[in-house]
C-alpha cells in the first residue's frame, strides 16, 4: 500500500516558521524561517521530507523518510536532524489516520537515565501542513519540542 492520498500531496516545495521550545531556558521559544521540500519515493511507497531551519544564526536540516506497510496504516520512519539528533539515524513507529495524519515515535538515549521519546506529527491540510515534534519522557509526559506551519510556494 502506498502512504495515505492526502499525505503524496504534500509532495512539493514549502515554507514556514519554525518554532523551537527549549523548555528549560527562562525565554524558551526560538523561531526561525523553515523551507521543507517534499518528495514521493520508492514509487510511492514511501515520503521524504527534508527541511531547513536555524539556531543561534546556524542553518540546521533535517530529513524524514517515511513508509507506509502494505496492508495496514501503520508507518515506519527513519529521521535525522543537524541539530536535535545529529550523527544519528532514529527509527520510528507509527500509523497514518484516514485523514493522513501521521503520528510516529521513536527513542533516544540520555546518558545515566532510561530512554525518552521524540514523537512527530505530520498534519497535511491542503495548501498547509504542520510538522510537530515532542520530547516524551521516560514517564509518558510530553512537552512541544517543535512546530513548523507550512504553506506551499
Amino acid at each position: 500500500m502506498s502512504l495515505h492520498e492526502k499525505l503524496a500531496a504534500l509532495e512539493g516545495t514549502w515554507k514556514g516558521t519554525n518554532r523551537l521550545n527549549l523548555a528549560w531556558l527562562p525565554d524558551p521559544i526560538f523561531e526561525s524561517e523553515s523551507t521543507a521540500i517534499v518528495a514521493l519515493r520508492a514509487a510511492g511507497q514511501g515520503l521524504g521530507i527534508a527541511y531547513t531551519w536555524e539556531y543561534e544564526s546556524r542553518s540546521q536540516e533535517g530529513v524524514l523518510l517515511l513508509v507506509g506497510a502494505k496492508d495496514s496504516d501503520a508507518v515506519s520512519a527513519a529521521w535525522t536532524d543537524s541539530w536535535h539528533s545529529a550523527h544519528t539515524l532514529m527509527n520510528c513507529e507509527g500509523t497514518v489516520n484516514e485523514n493522513g495524519v501521521v503520528n510516529i515515535k521513536g527513542t533516544y538515549s540520555v546518558p545515566d537515565h532510561p530512554d525518552w521519546g521524540w514523537r512527530t506529527e505530520i498534519v497535511p491540510g491542503g495548501d498547509k501542513f504542520k510538522y510537530l515534534m515532542f520530547n516524551v519522557s521516560p514517564e509518558g509526559e510530553e512537552t512541544w519540542a517543535v512546530e513548523t506551519e507550512f504553506t506551499r510556494q
